[in-house]
């Protein structure tokens, strides 16, 4: 009994240290591997009716070296649930472990609920999120989506938005 229990307990421990089977080390990598156009996207869910938002900047960093991404839509609306926001698309290095994403956006936008229009202060923290490179290899993109009704504050007669987000990959 106590070498079945020793022995379940040697395999879970060595199981659990191969949790990470997906992120090969850069010398384990195939000789003719390269890099991968990947796109980040932006999605607002639970919206009583379109949000009108402007991407203000974005930055991009993978392991800490700032890189160059090409820019998508900057007009968005994040009231449509149906369209995920390609904001940029960048070339994911083979040997990148760890992409920074920072996306900030223009201080004044608009957002319809109950029939009419309301201004929307957007001057709040940038999304900003480190994702795995290896969590993004496998589908080549990385989905933002904003929970607007969570999102949203009311201070008076203004109304914020903070972003309350998960990661897709």
């Amino acid at each position: 009994m106590k070498k079945s229990v020793g022995l379940a307990l040697i395999l879970t421990i060595v199981a659990c240290g191969k949790a990470k089977d997906d992120e090969l080390p850069a010398s384990d990598l195939p000789p003719d591997a390269t890099s991968q156009t990947v796109a980040v996207r932006l999605l607002g869910v639970r919206a009583e009716g379109p949000v009108r938002v402007q991407l203000a900047t974005l930055e991009l960093t993978v392991d800490g070296a700032p890189i160059s991404a090409r820019m998508g839509t900057r007009d968005l609306d994040l009231g449509n649930d149906q369209n995920a926001w390609a904001v940029t698309t960048f070339d994911l290095p083979v040997e990148a472990r760890k992409v920074a994403i920072r996306l900030k956006l223009h201080p004044d936008g608009v957002i319809e609920r109950n029939g009419r229009s309301q201004l929307l202060d957007l001057s709040g923290p940038p999304v900003s999120i480190i994702a795995d490179a290896a969590q993004i290899r496998k589908r080549n993109k990385v989905v933002v989506e904003i929970d607007i009704a969570r999102s949203l504050v009311e201070r008076g007669e203004q109304l914020f938005l903070l972003p309350e987000f998960i990661v897709r990959y």
